[in-house]
C-alpha cells in the first residue's frame, strides 16, 4: 500500500511539470467536511470489516507553483469479528489522524487519462486505540493499547459531493482494505 501511494505521488509530480500552466484545484478543499462508511475484507483470516469516519479539511499549500496539497484532521474507526459457535475473535480500532490530500481535478490531462480528474488520493497518520478479544472453549483473553494509526486511500468523485472510496488502514494491531462511500457535507 505504501508503494502504491508513493507511486501515485511521484507520477503526479512528474506529470505536474507538463501541466504547470493550468491552475490545479483540490477536490477536498479547505472548509470541506466529509463523512465515510466502508466495508472490507479484514486483515486476519477473512473477517468482514466495517468502518467509518469523518474529516475536516483545514488548509492548503502548493509545491512548486503547480501541485496543490490540502491537509486536515480526521477520525476513523474499524470493527471486525469472525468465528464459529465455539470460537470468536473480535477487533476494534479507532484514531485521530492528520491527513494530506492530492487531488488532480483541474489538470489538462492527455488523452486516455481524463479519469484522473475525479481522483483524490490521501494519507493519514495519528494516534489511536485498539483492542481485541479472543474467546474459545479453552480460554478468554484480549488486549488493548494506544498506538500509531495510519491510513491511505483514493476517492473517486462521481459528483462534487459524492465519491467511491478505497482505503487501507492500520490501527496498531490489525487493519484491512475497505471499499465504501464518501459524502462531503
Amino acid at each position: 500500500m505504501k508503494k502504491a501511494i508513493l507511486a501515485v505521488l511521484i507520477l503526479a509530480l512528474l506529470a505536474g511539470g507538463a501541466f504547470a500552466q493550468k491552475k490545479l484545484e483540490p477536490l477536498m478543499a479547505p472548509g470541506d467536511f466529509a463523512v465515510n462508511a466502508s466495508v472490507g475484507y479484514g486483515f486476519f483470516w477473512g473477517a468482514i470489516d466495517v468502518a467509518g469516519g469523518a474529516e475536516l479539511v483545514l488548509g492548503q499549500f502548493t509545491i512548486a507553483d503547480f501541485l496543490p496539497l490540502t491537509y486536515g484532521a480526521a477520525a476513523r474507526a474499524s470493527y471486525y469479528s469472525y468465528g464459529s459457535a465455539s470460537y470468536r475473535w473480535s477487533y476494534f480500532g479507532a484514531g485521530a489522524l492528520g491527513t494530506l490530500h492530492l487531488g488532480l481535478r483541474d489538470l489538462d490531462l492527455p488523452d486516455g487519462l481524463e479519469f484522473l480528474e475525479n481522483v483524490d488520493s490521501y494519507i493519514g497518520l495519528g494516534l489511536g486505540y485498539y483492542g481485541y478479544s479472543d474467546n474459545d472453549a479453552y480460554a478468554d483473553y484480549g488486549s488493548s493499547r494506544i498506538g500509531l494509526v495510519s491510513m491511505g486511500g483514493v476517492s473517486y468523485f462521481l459528483t462534487p459531493n459524492f465519491a467511491l472510496n478505497f482505503e487501507g488502514g492500520y490501527y496498531g494491531y490489525g487493519g484491512g482494505g475497505l471499499i465504501g462511500i464518501l459524502f462531503k457535507l
